[in-house]
């Protein structure tokens, strides 16, 4: 079976047939379809004007509060079974609009609206952040698709290279020039090959689904992948933001934990200020009246229509330290913020140390390699034709074959590390 009848197989067994034409996927089309169709990026969004919603509505408190009180009472009237007629007056109906107005709370109200802003700040870094990390998981995905596409082609060339092989070998053997031996090496290092392309076209389906997922796109294993230019494949990343003393106060993350630990300081401000006293206007205007003056005749009736007015003080007298204990609650939270943030700190000036690190290992492994592929490559050729004159050994052939089918998947490795690193330091340079 030649390389292109096992490719047709391996395809029917595993890709479904759409009968639409074929899609292409760019790294641009990818991203632009990824935040689109992001529900992180919408939840983010959805959070922001959630914290818009709640600050109007703090807002609104700080204005005249009118309510409506409707209801009646019955007092049984002594002797039997009443309680005292100069409390309970025989009942009670009312029918108020009461109005409250805040006057004092102690700031409270502006405590908590700047709290609110900086949760909206927060918010729109922590979606920011949601769409920095799709971006770098998009790209991540799509080079990793990218790289199993180009083992795929590597591993269908070097089936091509080996069954072009194997026919000299049977040409030969048939001439009494090659062994059994050689005929047989030959047949199980192509039939291993084989199988490592559909293996190869396995990974490569599965990425691309992997992909799909991620930018909000239906499963279809017909998709194709538009490669990036050729001048971009061995292109060092920039490098990362502030050479080797990198510096992660200015990241996304970094301004995150820190609005957190404001926030928290509120919390702090907040709970001391419940020693504070809250002062409020109130007033009401409708129609008050008892029991015992309906009893009255109408003409002796008292007129119930009128209205109220007053200020309230309220404040707490002793609460066996609840408010002292609630202040040290909110301080030791914010330590814990600020611990973590120096742990975020750390984390991130590791990340870029390794990344550097992997930067620096990526680039010698394949300047190393591509000298190296030119030597394998001549190896080869050079092998294969002393085998044809009688100067070699199939094994000899083989294992030259192996070399440069081994070095040139290590190049494509290296090329997608490199495109993964320079992706990672777009990411840790993000502001």
């Amino acid at each position: 079976m030649n390389c292109m009848k096992w490719l047709c197989v391996c395809l029917a067994l595993c890709a479904p047939h759409t009968g639409a034409a074929q899609t292409s996927l760019g790294l641009d089309s990818c991203l632009v379809l990824a935040r689109r169709n992001s529900p992180q990026i919408r939840m983010a969004e959805n959070a922001v004007h959630a914290a818009g919603l709640s600050k109007s509505e703090l807002e609104s408190t700080g204005l005249p509060q009118l309510g409506a009180v409707m209801d009646g009472i019955y007092f049984p009237v002594p002797p039997v079974y009443g309680y005292d007629p100069g409390i309970s007056n025989g009942g009670e109906v009312r029918g108020l609009v009461t109005l409250r107005q805040s006057i004092y709370d102690s700031g409270l109200r502006g405590l908590k609206s700047d709290q609110i802003a900086v949760d909206l700040e927060r918010l729109g870094h922590e979606r920011d952040l949601a769409g920095l990390d799709l971006e770098l998981a998009v790209k991540q995905a799509f080079f990793e698709a990218l790289r199993t596409d180009a083992e795929f082609a590597l591993d269908r060339e070097s089936v091509d290279q080996l069954e072009a092989y194997l026919g000299l070998v049977q040409r030969l053997y048939r001439g009494g020039s090659a062994s059994s031996t050689d005929l047989l090496r030959t047949e199980i290092q192509t039939s291993t090959a084989r199988l490592a392309l559909a293996k190869a076209l396995e990974s490569s389906l599965g990425a691309k689904i992997a992909l799909q997922e991620l930018v909000g796109l239906p499963p279809d294993t017909a998709v194709s992948l538009v490669p990036l230019p050729a001048d971009t494949l061995a292109v060092s990343p920039d490098s990362i933001r502030g050479g080797r003393e990198f510096d992660p106060s200015g990241t996304p993350e970094m301004t995150v934990a820190v609005l957190l630990i404001r926030r928290n300081v509120m919390e702090e401000e907040i709970a001391g200020r419940e020693r504070f006293p809250d002062i409020s206007l109130f007033a009401d205007a409708g129609y008050l009246t008892s029991g015992e003056n309906f009893r009255l005749p109408y003409a002796e009736r008292i007129n119930g229509l009128g209205y109220s007015v007053g200020i309230g003080i309220q404040f707490p007298l002793f609460n066996w330290g609840a408010t002292g204990l609630r202040v040290q609650e909110k301080e030791l939270a914010t330590e814990d913020l600020r611990q973590r943030m120096e742990f975020l700190r750390r984390s991130i000036a590791s990340d870029a140390a390794r990344t550097r690190l992997k930067r620096a290992n990526a680039r010698e492994r394949l300047r190393v390699l591509r000298g190296d592929l030119t030597k394998a490559r001549d190896n080869f050729i050079l092998t294969k034709s002393k085998f044809a004159g009688g100067g070699a050994l199939s094994l000899e052939v083989l294992s030259a074959q192996q070399a440069l089918t081994d070095l040139r998947l290590a190049e494509i490795q290296a090329l997608a590390d490199i495109r993964s690193i320079g992706a990672r330091i777009e990411r840790l340079n993000a502001h």
